[in-house]
């Protein structure tokens, strides 16, 4: 028997979340596994490219929901889902993760113009590119400012979002597999993915098993419709 997503308890579509998120996780993990056997022989760029994929795609089903319909909420969308996970962070995991285990590739990442949005707005002389250097400077002053303060949900917000070209030129076969420029930044972004997702996995997974019917992480983009597996 076919449902509405109004028929789908919030319950399941929490359930159908971290179950989908989980499993792309552990996949990332096996290919974490299989460069790290590879590693001593050959180089591993081909499996950084594997393993950030299958992060980006366990955090897209960790955040993503009916937004993803009305792609011009995704920002949105995306910066209330960070938020709600570092409201919950007693425990500073990703602080940690940002401040402690990879501050240096954090930085990177903050300098790397070839993740900066408005930088390839430019180069396609689109709308929004004219003035890429002094966007990408205050970007960066911020991003200095915020580390500075402490503010874990700005520094995450930046990340995240310089993560997310990173994802488009994988996804959107803008970069060469295991060959050509860019190597470094999917090291790099594969090495805090691999950090960041299992902490916001573990977050949310311990607020859910608190409150199975917690409306905070929203309705999936594609629940589950039938009582059969999927």
């Amino acid at each position: 028997m076919h449902r509405t997503s109004s028929d789908v308890p919030q319950r399941q579509h929490n359930e159908d979340r971290m179950r989908r998120a989980e499993s792309w996780l552990e996949r990332a993990d096996r290919a974490a596994s299989e460069g790290e056997k590879a590693a001593a022989s050959a180089d591993d760029t081909g499996f950084a490219c594997e393993r950030f994929m299958f992060l980006w795609i366990s955090f897209n089903a960790a955040y993503g929901g009916e937004a993803d319909f009305y792609p011009k909420e995704e920002e949105k969308k995306h910066a209330k889902f960070l938020y709600e996970i570092v409201r919950r962070d007693g425990e500073g995991i990703i602080r940690d993760i940002l401040w402690k285990q990879y501050p240096g590739s954090v930085r990177v990442l903050m300098d790397n113009k070839y993740v900066f949005k408005q930088f390839w707005l430019w180069v396609r002389m689109r709308p929004g590119g004219s003035n890429w250097k002094q966007e990408f400077e205050d970007e960066r002053r911020k991003a200095n400012s915020a580390f500075g303060n402490g503010n874990v949900e700005r520094v995450l917000e930046i990340v995240f979002w310089r993560l997310y070209v990173l994802r488009n030129q994988l996804f959107h076969g803008g970069a060469t597999f295991a060959e050509g420029w860019g190597r470094d930044q999917i090291r790099d972004g594969s090495r805090i993915m691999a950090a960041l997702v299992p902490a916001i996995l573990g977050i949310m997974r311990a607020d859910i098993e608190a409150n199975p019917d917690t409306d905070a992480w929203g309705k999936v983009a594609y629940p589950r419709i039938n009582e059969s597996r999927e």
